[in-house]
């Protein structure tokens, strides 16, 4: 036995769990992604690759040294490095 109602969008979106997000919230979130992409990629060639290989890519710190042929020490310095570049960067643009 099937019952059939007529709900509205809003209706519908009070159900779910997971509310959709607002044109606002999505404009801001595409403009906070673009901002990132843009200030990883300013960042000298070796950093930007070991953060994009820890973080996009989800390798360790001993798979991206044998990987560059360095330790494991020297990849998460300049991942460390890099982390606070793009988190300074970031704040600059950010902060009101």
């Amino acid at each position: 036995h099937k019952e059939f109602f007529e709900l509205s969008d809003e209706a519908l979106n009070k159900r779910a769990r997971v509310t959709p997000k607002g044109v606002d919230e999505l404009i801001i979130e595409q403009e906070r992604s673009e901002l990132l992409h843009r200030i990883i990629a300013a960042l000298p060639e070796i950093q930007r690759r070991r953060f994009l290989l820890y973080y996009e890519y989800d390798f360790n710190f001993y798979q991206i040294g044998e990987m560059e042929h360095c330790t494991a020490s020297a990849v998460q310095k300049s991942v460390s490095v890099a982390r606070e570049k793009v988190k300074a960067e970031m704040r600059k643009y950010l902060q009101p």
